[in-house]
């Protein structure tokens, strides 16, 4: 009885503390040391990550990232220098945090006291980025990863254009220490819809997009299947199977031009 009586007063005790913080905003911080010299030469590895988050759409606020004593700011443990990502409400940082940690697993948040008005918080993009199973690992110690994200077009306000959407893949390439060394990109599964006034209906569509990992050549290869619709224009392409061959090799991480195979052609009457 004792014991039951010891833990739930421990519970009143704990449960508003971590209510209280979980209300608080949050300073995103991607790394940090006690010596500012080392914590400035953590710079130097930005490059990669700053591409990463640019083209995955996710916006850092003006002049960040920042390196700050951790002790200006309030509820930062004191005597560090830390690379501030932003500062972010509550209900906002989940989203940003989890975007971040995919490309660099390190970064971390902390409960601090800023006010409303002063907080500065990354902008999140508007289709989360994911990340898959596969996964490359080199000899020496690098590792080849995988994400997607879906992208989207519609037509403008008259109507003009295509309605698109599509699942961009990612391959990034990640040194020993989480740093991003490089990155590159293909189309992954696709929708296109729309109606050309000269040609009629347009429908064209890639699935059943996947990945093959051949780690003895140091490759990821990405297939997909293709067709357009019956009105496709006689000799255009009708369907076919693609490939794109992603290569990992000591200078960086590069992908090919779609290959295709088994191609077929639309008749002419």
């Amino acid at each position: 009885m004792r014991s039951c009586i010891l833990v739930l007063g421990l519970l009143a005790l704990t449960s508003p503390v971590q209510a209280d913080a979980a209300d608080k905003p949050s300073a995103l911080i991607w790394k940090g040391s006690k010596d500012k010299a080392e914590a400035e030469a953590q710079l130097n590895s930005w490059d990669g990550l700053a591409t990463m988050l640019e083209n995955t759409g996710l916006t850092l606020p003006e002049a960040h990232p920042r390196l700050v004593q951790s002790k200006t700011v309030p509820g930062l443990k004191p005597g560090f220098w830390v690379w501030l990502l932003g500062t972010c409400a509550s209900d906002d940082v989940a989203p940003v945090l989890e975007h971040l940690k995919l490309l660099a697993p390190g970064t971390y948040s902390r409960p601090v006291k800023v006010a409303a008005k002063k907080l500065a918080c990354p902008k999140p993009p508007e289709s989360p980025l994911r990340a898959r199973d596969e996964v490359l690992k080199r000899s020496s110690g690098e590792t080849v990863r995988v994400f997607t994200q879906d992208e989207s077009e519609s037509p403008d306000e008259d109507g003009r254009g295509e309605s698109i959407s599509r699942t961009r893949f990612y391959f990034v390439l990640f040194g020993k220490d989480g740093e991003v060394l490089a990155t590159d990109n293909a189309e992954g599964d696709l929708d296109v819809s729309g109606n050309d006034p000269g040609a009629g209906p347009i429908s064209y569509r890639c699935t059943g997009s996947s990945i093959e990992v051949r780690k003895d050549e140091g490759k990821l290869v990405l297939t997909r299947s293709c067709a357009a619709n019956a009105f496709a224009e006689c000799g255009s392409m009708l369907s076919a199977d693609e490939s794109v061959t992603v290569t990992v090799s000591d200078s960086g991480l590069s992908a090919s031009k779609a290959e295709r195979d088994n191609v077929e052609y639309a008749e002419c009457e």
